[in-house]
């Protein structure tokens, strides 16, 4: 069960850094990021599915 925890905080915290992170900063690391748009909603759909195995970790206990 603690394995939905630990993937979870990570896929969280992940997306957190995609979406708090200005575009400039991102594709100065990852030269493959084409769009800011693509970019923010592929972390916003990694921070809603990491706190969703978060939540299933926490209910699963």
């Amino acid at each position: 069960m603690s394995g939905y925890l630990s993937v979870g905080a990570f896929l969280a915290v992940l997306g957190a850094l995609f979406v708090l992170i200005p575009f400039e900063k991102l594709h100065e690391v990852f030269r493959g990021m084409r769009s800011p748009v693509t970019t923010k909603v592929g972390g916003a759909i990694l921070l809603v599915g990491g706190i969703a195995m978060v939540i299933k970790g926490i209910t699963l206990l």
